[in-house]
């Protein structure tokens, strides 16, 4: 119940343009799967985007490894091991063009997005 709470308080206080919201210096597009910085556009996947959607929907707070597995990858049987890592080091890379955007490991409990102003 705290979790939505935090998911709708955040939401609340998201910048959009247009379809794509606002991660720092970032537009991120979720439904064109893209996200831009300046004139360079870089494509996600869909867990890319749906996991990116995540922590932004919560950003600046932590959000639990089940919880992102579970809003993520639900009951699908391709979930291995350390795929959440693999994908937030993705995802880490694409964003690196930002020093204000950062993903926060919070050690046994799941990933923070950190939006600096």
């Amino acid at each position: 119940l705290a979790f939505m709470f935090y998911r709708k308080k955040a939401a609340s206080a998201i910048a959009t343009h247009g379809d794509a919201v606002l991660i720092g210096a970032f537009q991120f597009d979720k439904s064109k799967l893209e996200l831009s910085i300046r004139d360079r556009k870089v494509e996600l996947t869909g867990k890319e985007a749906d996991l990116l959607h995540l922590l932004h929907t919560s950003a600046n707070e932590t959000v639990a490894r089940e919880v992102m597995l579970k809003e993520v990858w639900g009951n699908e049987s391709d979930y291995v091991g350390r795929t959440l890592d693999v994908f937030v080091s993705k995802l880490r890379k694409k964003l690196e063009a930002d020093p204000n955007v950062r993903i926060a490991n919070i050690r046994g409990v799941g990933y923070r997005l950190i939006l600096n102003n």
